[in-house]
C-alpha cells in the first residue's frame, strides 16, 4: 500500500492560507527572476568570455543564439508534457536540473562545454515557463489572473536589469563565471521553497505524449529559428541556412498532418479556429518583432550615433527598457478589468509604436536624454501588452491544456524576436548613420502599428471583465 507523502499534508495545510494564492505567485515570480538575471550582463561580458577561452566572438555568440533555439523547442513541448503528468513535477524537476547546469555552465573549460551548458540548462530550464504560468493560472481564478501575470511579467522583465546591477559588479571582480554561480543560489532557494508550498495539477495518465508530433515540431523550430537567426551573418546561401529556411516548412507541414491524424495531439489545431488564442498571438509575435528587433540595435545606436563606447554606460542606458517593461506590465494586470484586454492591448501596441518613432526622430536630432526615455516608454508599452496577450490565450483554452498553450504563446514570441533581430540587422548593414537607425526605428513603429491593428480583432472586451466570454469564440 502507497503511503502519503508527508509533504502532500504541509501543501494542504499552506492551500488553506487567505493568501495561498499569492504566496505561489511570489514563489514562482522568484524563481523565474533567478534564471532572467544572466541574461542582460551575460551579452555584455561577451567580448571577455571570447578572450578568457580564446576564441572568436562568432564562436561565443552561440551561447546566447543556441539557448534561444532551445528554450523555443522546448517550451511547447514542456507545456504539453505538464499538461499530461503535472506542472509541479515539472516545475521542480526542471529547477532542480536547470539549477546544477547552471552551476556546470560556470565551470565550462572551453567555449563548446560553455555553449552546451548554457543550452542544456536553458532547455530544461524552458519547462519552468509555462509550468509556472500554468500553475499560477490554476490558483487564480480568471477575473484575477491579468493581475497576477502583470506581477509576473514585470518581475520576470526587470531581473536582467537588477542583473546589471548586481553582476557587472561582481564580473569585473571575480570574472564572467560568476554570472551562472550567482544565477544558481537564487535557484537552489526558490527550488527548496517550492516543494511544500506548489499545488498539483490536473494529471492525464491515459493520454499518450505525441512523440512523432514533438520530434517534428522541433525539426521546424529548430531549422527555422536557425536559418532567420543566422542568415545576416552567415548569407542567406550557406547550406546549413538554405537547409533549414527548406526543412522547417516541410516539418511545419508534416507536424499539422501528424496533429490531425492523432488521438493524442501535441498541439491541438482545433486552438487556430479561436480568436481569442490566435490574435494574442499575432500580437504577441509582431510586439516582439519591434521590441526585439530594436533592442539588439540599440547598442550599435548608442555608439554609431552618439559615440558612447563603454559598455557600462550602454548597458546602463539599455536599462531603461526592462525597467519600463516591468511598469507597464504591473499597471497592465491592474487596469485590464476595467478596461478589457483587447483596450490594454491596443493601448500597449500603440504606446511602443509612438516610441519607436518618436526614438527615431530624436537620433536624427541628436537628442541622448529624449532618446532614453523613449526607449523607456517603449518598454512601458511591451510590457503592457503581455499581461492580457497571456491571459487572453489562457481563457481560450481548458484548464487541462494551460500549459501547452503558454508554451506556444512562448514560442511565438521567439520566433517573432528572431524575425525582428534579422530584419533589423539585415537593414542596419555596415552602415552607422543616424539616417539607417531613423529608417530601421521607423520601421519598428510600422510593425508596432500593425501590433495594435491586429489587437483590435481580440474577441469581446478581453479576458477577465467577460470571465471567459471568448473562450471558445470562432473566427
Amino acid at each position: 500500500m502507497r503511503t502519503r507523502s508527508p509533504w502532500t499534508d504541509r501543501r494542504r495545510q499552506f492551500q488553506d492560507w487567505p493568501n495561498y494564492r499569492w504566496a505561489v505567485l511570489g514563489l514562482t515570480m522568484a524563481g523565474i527572476a533567478s534564471t532572467s538575471i544572466p541574461i542582460t550582463i551575460l551579452s555584455a561580458s561577451l567580448p571577455v568570455i571570447a578572450d578568457d577561452l580564446a576564441t572568436s566572438e562568432s564562436a561565443v555568440s552561440w551561447v546566447q543564439t543556441a539557448p534561444l533555439i532551445a528554450m523555443a523547442v522546448g517550451t511547447p513541448i514542456a507545456g504539453k508534457v505538464g499538461d499530461l503528468y503535472g506542472h509541479r513535477r515539472l516545475y521542480l524537476w526542471g529547477y532542480a536540473l536547470a539549477t546544477g547546469f547552471a552551476v556546470l555552465t560556470g565551470l565550462a573549460w572551453n567555449v563548446g562545454s560553455l555553449v552546451a551548458m548554457r543550452t542544456l540548462g536553458q532547455f530544461i530550464g524552458a519547462a519552468t515557463l509555462p509550468a509556472s504560468m500554468a500553475i499560477i493560472m490554476t490558483v487564480f481564478a480568471r477575473r484575477e489572473r491579468a493581475v497576477a501575470l502583470g506581477y509576473w511579467t514585470a518581475v520576470t522583465a526587470l531581473s536582467p536589469a537588477i542583473g546589471v546591477a548586481l553582476g557587472g559588479f561582481m564580473v569585473d571582480a571575480f570574472g564572467w563565471r560568476t554570472i551562472f554561480f550567482i544565477q544558481a543560489v537564487p535557484s537552489m532557494i526558490a527550488l527548496l521553497a517550492a516543494i511544500p508550498l506548489l499545488p498539483e495539477t490536473t494529471r492525464k495518465p491515459e493520454v499518450r505524449f505525441d512523440i512523432g508530433g514533438a520530434i517534428s515540431l522541433g525539426v521546424a523550430v529548430t531549422g527555422l529559428l536557425m536559418a532567420i537567426n543566422r542568415g545576416p551573418e552567415w548569407g542567406w546561401g550557406h547550406p546549413l541556412v538554405v537547409a533549414g529556411l527548406a526543412v522547417g516548412p516541410l516539418a511545419f507541414m508534416l507536424f499539422a498532418a501528424i496533429e490531425r491524424h492523432t488521438a493524442d495531439p501535441l498541439f491541438p489545431l482545433e486552438f487556430l479556429g479561436r480568436r481569442g488564442f490566435v490574435v494574442p498571438n499575432l500580437v504577441t509575435f509582431l510586439a516582439h518583432m519591434a521590441y526585439m528587433g530594436t533592442l539588439v540595435v540599440a547598442p550599435f545606436m548608442l555608439e554609431g550615433a552618439f559615440g558612447i563606447t563603454e559598455v557600462s554606460r550602454i548597458s546602463a542606458a539599455l536599462i531603461a527598457r526592462p525597467v519600463g517593461f516591468s511598469v507597464g506590465a504591473w499597471y497592465a494586470g491592474r487596469v485590464e478589468s476595467r478596461w478589457g484586454g483587447r483596450t490594454v492591448m491596443v493601448s500597449g501596441a500603440l504606446i511602443m509604436s509612438a516610441a519607436m518613432a518618436g526614438t527615431g526622430a530624436a537620433i536624427l536630432a541628436g537628442w541622448l536624454a529624449a532618446v532614453i526615455v523613449l526607449l523607456f516608454v517603449a518598454g512601458i508599452g511591451q510590457g503592457t501588452i503581455r499581461p492580457p496577450a497571456v491571459a487572453g490565450v489562457a481563457n481560450s483554452v481548458d484548464d487541462s491544456d494551460l500549459g501547452v498553450a503558454s508554451g506556444a504563446l512562448q514560442m511565438i514570441g521567439h520566433f517573432g524576436a528572431a524575425t525582428g533581430i534579422t530584419i533589423m540587422i539585415t537593414v542596419l548593414g555596415s552602415s552607422e548613420s543616424a539616417e539607417r537607425y531613423f529608417a530601421i526605428f521607423i520601421l519598428a513603429a510600422a510593425i508596432g502599428s500593425l501590433s495594435a491593428l491586429s489587437a483590435r480583432w481580440s474577441p469581446g472586451l478581453g479576458t477577465s471583465r467577460s470571465a471567459g466570454a471568448g473562450r471558445r469564440s470562432r473566427w
